[in-house]
């Protein structure tokens, strides 16, 4: 059988307020957790949201988090900020290699407010943008992400 093939997530405005609100309760310290989610054709569909503490060393420039029974089950999104201008609305390296999730959605929030949000799919080898929306809905392509 041929692997699912994923298009993107969709984050209702009610799950996306509730994101923000961690991210901008969190600021200036990386905030992070988890969307629940379910499958809605080749997209997912974020129907909750569960914050998590950051335990990193350094909250200002990583995420850490125990996984837990807090944690949803699959299908789920892993979700964290980068809060400092100097990083990247993506996935930096560090990243890449410590995200044991299948999916990981990036907010860049440098001054608190939500600036774009993006969705990555991790492959056998590297990782993979996917899109994501505020609804299913033709003329609403993207959440807003930098070029």
């Amino acid at each position: 059988m041929f692997p699912r093939r994923d298009r993107g997530l969709f984050v209702p405005e009610p799950i996306r307020d509730r994101l923000e609100a961690s991210v901008a309760d969190a600021h200036p310290v990386e905030a992070g957790g988890f969307l629940a989610c379910e499958r809605d054709g080749d997209w997912l569909r974020a129907v909750d949201h569960v914050a998590l503490a950051n335990e990193a060393t350094d909250p200002t420039r990583r995420f850490r988090a125990t996984v837990d029974e807090r944690a949803p089950g699959r299908p789920r999104v892993f979700y964290h900020s980068h809060t400092s201008a100097a990083s990247p609305s993506g996935l930096t390296d560090t990243d890449r290699r410590h995200i044991p999730e299948r999916f990981a959605l990036v907010v860049f929030a440098p001054h608190g407010d939500a600036y774009s949000y993006r969705l990555f799919r991790r492959g056998l080898v590297r990782w993979r943008e996917l899109a994501v929306a505020p609804a299913r809905t033709v003329s609403q392509a993207t959440l807003p992400r930098l070029p």
